[in-house]
């Protein structure tokens, strides 16, 4: 009994991690931590989450446990070991969320929710949203057993946890599938995979339930702090969200290119500069230029019908938020391969046509280096202008500003394509297809932001294209009206 008591004692306190006579990691690895030993005790067994903790987990939980009871000096620690206790971190992080979930839907169990998400509140201080959403994952993990394990066993973390759950109540999902990828993925990384999931396996039907959910559930408040700054919270459907962002992104930029260089405000500063001016201003100036949507479709030959509508970033549209969409949109009439499309235009234009960067948008989607949104990239060549570059669909793609100027021109990286026609951006490798002379000249590197037209000037264009190009375009789509194409190619 005094044995047992001691035991108690100790890991409550934290002492287990340096023990007394045999101890180690080696001695603590075979005990359950603090909070396990009292949930034994107190329960009569090991409690569910210990159950999927494995011997590693439980040996990396004794590692960090030295580290509480004194900290190290960090400054003398080896950058392998603050990288590998971090990783420990993470898991452990991850390990404990299971575990807190075990416990509040146990909570849930005998008290109800609401007593659940008052302990939650009571015990560590959550926001009452914050309590309600603790409470509502716990519930769903113990539906989605595969999902709790990867979480318990540190294999994934929380945030990817919640995005699976919340994507199989929407819709069936592979869990399989999204668990290997939520395992090797960031978690933005891991927001996009999961779109194109969800999008692959929702039927037309489902997809006009989801929106209409998602409609009714739009919402906005504004509340004054005790500061007296104001806070503004907004939720949209995806359209309208798109439409937004779209508009934010596109006045951010204005606002970017009037700053000085030198006293620039952060990201979210300008930002909450951008919404205010859109909010406020209202000399009838409108909307920034360059706020549009660009809504993709599939052409069925066969049928004579477009399916699959869809937004450049892969959010797929319903039929008639298409319908509503093209009632006040000016349409581009194009077909083109999205991977390898050469719509060649000549050298003889100083702009880039806007055409030209909506097919980008289409086959890239965003920024080919780091993914930022289309909105805030400029148009690269991969071979380079100066050098005899075309301005053709194959030789350009989208990169933002800093991959552009930091990654490709000061670094030298280049652009690689693949042979399922992606592109990424990486350290030059040899078969990278992009031209050898893809650094330009000193005095190009030091420019710091695009031109008045949204171009970057190494990227302009001086030629008038070969008339054989709009021959060849007409013969393949000899049904649709290319009368607002023609201009742009001329």
């Amino acid at each position: 009994m005094d044995g047992d008591a001691k035991r108690t004692e100790s890991t409550d306190t934290g002492a287990a991690v340096s023990g007394s006579a045999g101890s180690g990691v080696g001695a603590v690895a075979s005990a359950p931590t603090g909070a396990e030993a009292v949930l034994a005790e107190s329960a009569g067994a090991v409690p569910v989450g210990r159950e999927r903790v494995g011997a590693a987990r439980v040996r990396e939980w004794a590692v960090l446990g030295e580290w509480l009871a004194p900290p190290p000096l960090l400054h003398k620690v080896d950058l392998e070991v603050l990288q590998e206790r971090l990783a420990f971190m993470g898991r452990a992080r991850a390990s404990l969320a299971a575990l807190e979930a075990d416990v509040v839907a146990e909570i849930s169990r005998r008290e109800g929710d609401a007593a659940a998400e008052e302990t939650l509140r009571r015990t560590q201080k959550r926001s009452r949203s914050g309590a309600r959403k603790a409470v509502k994952v716990a519930a769903q993990l113990e539906w989605a057993p595969s999902v709790a394990e990867k979480l318990a066993d540190g294999a994934i973390t929380p945030e990817a946890a919640s995005l699976i759950l919340d994507a199989a109540g929407e819709t069936p999902v592979d869990h399989d599938v999204l668990l290997d990828a939520a395992e090797e993925e960031p978690d933005d990384l891991f927001r996009r995979t999961l779109k194109e999931h969800v999008n692959e396996r929702t039927s037309e039907q489902e997809l006009e339930r989801r929106r209409e959910g998602q409609r009714r559930r739009r919402r906005a408040s504004i509340r004054e702090e005790a500061d007296g700054m104001f806070h503004l919270f907004a939720q949209f459907d995806p359209l309208v969200g798109n439409q937004v962002r779209n508009a934010l992104l596109a006045k951010s930029d204005e606002l970017f290119r009037s700053e000085d260089a030198k006293d620039r405000p952060t990201y979210p500063q300008r930002l909450a500069d951008a919404l205010a001016q859109l909010v406020c201003n209202s000399d009838g100036d409108g909307v920034p230029a360059g706020v549009e949507l660009i809504v993709l479709a599939d052409y069925d030959q066969v049928r004579d019908t477009i399916s699959n509508a869809r937004l450049a970033d892969g959010t797929r549209l319903t039929e008639a938020e298409a319908l509503a969409v093209a009632c006040d949109a000016k349409i581009l009439p194009g077909i083109f391969n999205k991977h390898t499309g050469d719509a060649l235009l000549g050298r003889s234009r100083r702009k880039i046509p806007k055409w030209l960067r909506k097919q980008l948008i289409a086959r890239d989607g965003a920024c080919v280096g780091c993914g930022a949104h289309h909105n805030i990239c400029q148009v690269h060549h991969i071979r380079h202008w100066k050098h005899g570059g075309q301005t053709t669909l194959n030789n350009t793609c989208l990169v933002c500003w800093r991959c552009h100027h930091v990654r490709i021109h000061q670094n030298g990286e280049q652009i690689t394509r693949h042979p399922d026609g992606r592109l990424t951006l990486g350290p030059p490798t040899g078969n990278a297809g992009a031209d050898k002379h893809t650094r330009p000249p000193p005095h190009d590197r030091h420019r710091t932001h695009l031109g008045d037209d949204g171009v970057h000037d190494a990227d302009r264009v001086h030629t008038r294209p070969p008339p054989h190009d709009r021959h060849r375009i007409h013969r393949r789509v000899p049904q649709l009206d290319f009368g607002e194409l023609e201009p742009a190619l001329s």
